[in-house]
């Protein structure tokens, strides 16, 4: 697993801000996600559905990163597959695992989970009081 400084973390968490943005069309509104980066305080703080989905980016960004890492050349968790004639040793079923496990729906996946949290965020916002029934996509 990747280690990050407390910097690395606030570019992450403002990186995670402004994808939230730009996929709720939140841009230039007065419900645009700010990170104050001396505090950590995640501005609007009256909505704790938008906190989440800054928070499930953030941790989507993490562990796509952390995947690549696994399989990284030089990573020697990665794996290797040895054919010599017809024996064969192949380590390469944790990076499988997790591919796997990034591409589906399941609720440990944080992207997938992010995935579906925009989605009702989105249709709270077409349903809800301003909304007008205009959807985002």
């Amino acid at each position: 697993m990747p280690e990050f400084t407390n910097a690395q973390l606030i570019v992450i968490l403002q990186k995670s801000a402004r994808r939230i943005n730009r996929k709720l069309c939140l841009t230039g509104t007065d419900n645009q996600i700010v990170i104050d980066t001396t505090t950590g305080d995640i501005t609007p703080d009256n909505d704790e559905d938008l906190k989440d989905l800054v928070l499930l980016q953030a941790e989507c960004l993490i562990t796509q990163r952390s995947f690549t890492e696994f399989l990284s050349a030089d990573s020697a968790s990665a794996g290797v597959m040895v054919k010599d004639g017809e024996q064969t040793v192949d380590t390469r079923s944790g990076g499988s695992s997790r591919a796997n496990l990034l591409g589906s729906d399941s609720p440990a996946n944080p992207c997938a989970e992010l995935a579906e949290g925009l989605n009702a965020e989105k249709l709270k916002r077409m349903m809800g009081p301003g909304g007008g029934g205009s959807l985002i996509y």
